[in-house]
């Protein structure tokens, strides 16, 4: 129908041409008017026709049209103006010269610009005006005398239609076995997906269910750690089996609610790349056609991320306060059990713990001695000092003199004598020599063109004597700096 349509509406205007209609920015001079006519142009956001003698062909009015405005892109072709309608219907050589050149006007637009929205434009566009305008001035005409004169132009006329439905037809023909193809792909998808959009709904439910028992789970593990501090030394491993009940009941149900939502949002990924690559040769279809390839996955696959992320969240914070209840368990049964033994094993028990204490603690202060011992690391590229991490380090072991006095030293005393000769030491280099490293760091990043902002905010926090702010901006220009 569409076809017949657009085959009707070139010749119901072909027919108004012949009889002497004219639309505004139609009209020409017709001594000027070349002998072969002209082809005229006209964007789709264009107010001037742009012309051509006819003999120059559709492409150069095509091209000033073009560089006038955006498509679709109106064309038509005119008669010459030296001749009349009544003699270009008598003259079979005329009538015929002019239809070969809308010919060309049509196959140009469809053929080699293959541009379905200006062929439909040229087709609808001034022929459609002729078309209304030309429709009331021939009832006009026929009622005040036969035009025996336009047979010669139906007839012409009958034979053009006739041309131009054939490409047409197999242009409608093409794209109504496209748009079969594209039904089929997505009727393929949404039989495929059926099944899985109702698992996601079923997902989705087990979810917010499981959901809604986060403060029941929250108040029974404080249940049991109240019954946990009441309890005596015969009652804690009942309590501690209860909370290694309700650890594994609180990691079973999302455990199978994880491995379900796990499989579905792969099942749901291959889904959309099988209808990706399926959909992907119709792709150039559907965009000249206005049609946006639906989104048939991206939604659930996020919301089943975030119900994933959710569920080992919450299994992580219940692991933690399991493992935290039972570590308070054991340490409540050492008490208890120190409480119940005699004096001499409740100071041999509290001098073990004081040396391993003891021990840990001189461990630790000559790891960090070694550690302040040796240089900053560098940066790869430029060789400049990273000095955030040595910063802390030293804020840490400044911060560590009070514990270190002698008269409050006591069990740390083995450690606080690896650290008191660094004391000074750290304090005056937290003083100027990191500020100085700092400052002859910024100057040099200066040299190396970094951008002006980042210098000059570390550059500000080493002038209010943040030390430690300025060293993380400092390291973070110079990794800006190289790119890392």
């Amino acid at each position: 129908m569409r076809t017949v349509r657009l085959a009707t509406i070139v010749a119901a205007a072909l027919a108004a041409l012949v009889l002497g209609a004219t639309v505004p920015g139609c009209l020409w001079d017709r001594d000027d008017e070349p002998l072969s006519g002209r082809i005229c142009a006209i964007p789709n956001t264009g107010v001037v026709e742009r012309c051509v003698d006819a003999s120059e062909g559709p492409a150069s009015a095509w091209s000033k049209a073009e560089a006038d405005g955006e498509l679709p892109i109106f064309m038509w072709a005119r008669w010459s103006g030296r001749v009349t309608p009544e003699e270009l219907i008598a003259n079979e050589a005329e009538l015929g010269a002019w239809f070969d050149t809308v010919d060309r006007v049509v196959s140009y637009v469809r053929d080699e610009q293959k541009h379905a929205e200006s062929l439909r434009a040229t087709l609808h566009g001034e022929l459609g005006k002729l078309l209304r305008l030309i429709r009331d001035r021939q009832e006009e005409a026929l009622q005040a005398e036969p035009i025996h004169a336009a047979d010669n132009f139906k007839e012409a006329m009958t034979g053009k239609a006739s041309a131009e439905r054939e490409p047409l037809v197999a242009a409608i023909a093409a794209d109504k076995q496209a748009m079969t193809a594209v039904q089929a792909i997505f009727d393929r998808a949404r039989d495929e997906g059926a099944p899985l959009r109702s698992r996601y709904a079923g997902a989705a439910a087990r979810f917010a269910a499981y959901r809604a028992t986060e403060a029941a789970e929250t108040a029974a593990y404080a249940a049991l750690s109240a019954q946990a501090s009441r309890a005596a030394i015969e009652g804690l491993d009942g309590v501690e089996q209860a909370v290694l009940a309700a650890a594994r009941e609180a990691s079973r149900a999302p455990s199978e609610l994880a491995a379900e939502v796990m499989t579905l949002s792969a099942e749901l990924r291959a889904l959309a790349v099988s209808f990706e690559e399926a959909i992907a040769p119709h792709k150039e279809f559907l965009a000249t056609h206005g049609a946006v390839v639906p989104d048939m996955t991206s939604g659930a696959l996020r919301s089943l991320s975030a119900m994933l992320g959710y569920v080992q969240r919450r299994v992580a914070r219940s692991d933690a306060t399991a493992t935290a209840l039972l570590g308070g368990i054991a340490l409540r049964r050492q008490a208890l059990v120190a409480l119940e033994a005699d004096e001499g094993a409740r100071e041999a028990s509290a001098r073990s713990r004081i040396r391993r204490a003891s021990e840990a603690f001189s461990e630790g202060a000559r790891a960090r001695a070694a550690a302040l011992s040796a240089a900053p690391p560098m940066s790869e590229k430029l060789g400049l000092p990273l000095l955030a991490e040595r910063c802390g380090e030293l804020l840490a072991l400044v911060q560590m003199r009070p514990l270190c006095e002698t008269a409050s030293s006591s069990w740390r005393e083995a450690g606080c004598a690896a650290l008191r000769g660094r004391f000074d030491a750290a304090e005056a280099e937290l003083r100027t020599g990191l500020p100085q490293k700092i400052a002859a760091g910024l100057a040099a990043l200066r040299e190396q063109g970094m951008g002006a902002a980042e210098l000059d905010a570390a550059q500000a926090k080493l002038d209010a004597g943040d030390v430690k702010g300025a060293a993380i901006a400092y390291d973070a220009a110079v990794r800006g700096a190289e790119g890392t």
